[in-house]
């Protein structure tokens, strides 16, 4: 056992290597933003939607069973953390899954709060 300033180390050689573990400040933030955006049950709607193919912003809404206005507001901040990208068609804007980590980490999620 050992000091650092007023706190008690049990083991030190862990509190280091566990120190030296974390990510720099920004890439957390980075990953606190992603988790954000997926704390919204809407978007995850969306990803879910998503995930049996491409579709436009009406479609979606009616999928999703939310007004077009908000689903676009939520395709915002999915596109912003790369869960999902556009493609225009002329005048139309599809948008679908980023790439097949964002299925997959849904997926790990259900599974894991099925466990």
């Amino acid at each position: 056992m050992a000091k650092s300033g007023s706190m008690v180390v049990f083991h030190q050689s862990r509190v280091e290597e566990a120190a030296e573990s974390l990510p720099p400040r920004r890439a957390l933030e980075d990953l606190g933003e992603f988790f954000k955006v997926l704390t919204d049950p809407t978007r995850l709607k969306i990803l879910y939607a998503l995930g049996s193919g491409e579709l436009c912003v009406f479609d979606l809404s009616v999928s999703v069973g939310a007004g077009v206005s908000s689903v676009s507001h939520h395709l915002a901040a999915l596109k912003r953390v790369r869960l999902v990208k556009a493609r225009r068609d002329g005048r139309v804007v599809y948008y679908s899954l980023d790439d097949d980590h964002v299925n997959r980490i849904i997926k790990y999620a259900w599974d894991h709060l099925g466990e």
